[in-house]
């Protein structure tokens, strides 16, 4: 099949990624709710690094498929979730911060 060449934006990044024809506009909602998931990482985490917040992001986005695959999609526990993953990581970066001190 027919790929084309699209730029995405992330972060106020530009990056350059094939689809296939016909799939471009589901290519930039994906990019654009990703850049919206990294953005609420980075709010709602304090965490430093686009490779951190990426993967935090990415891991709340697997959690929330597998938990639609799986038909809990209870979205309140969903939420609750990734806020505890986050409250987890950050707690785990202060402890770190304080032991190099």
């Amino acid at each position: 099949m027919a790929k084309e060449e699209v730029k995405v934006t992330i972060l106020d990044r530009q990056f350059t990624v094939n689809c296939r024809k016909g799939e471009r506009d589901a290519l930039l909602e994906a990019a654009a709710f990703l850049d919206g998931q990294i953005r609420t990482v980075q709010e709602q985490t304090k965490l430093v690094g686009l490779e951190r917040c990426a993967i935090v992001a990415a891991l709340n986005i697997s959690n929330e498929l597998l938990q639609v695959k799986r038909g809990g999609t209870d979205v309140n526990a969903i939420s609750e979730h990734m806020r505890s993953i986050g409250n987890r990581i950050e707690d785990v970066i202060q402890e770190t911060r304080e032991l190099m001190s």
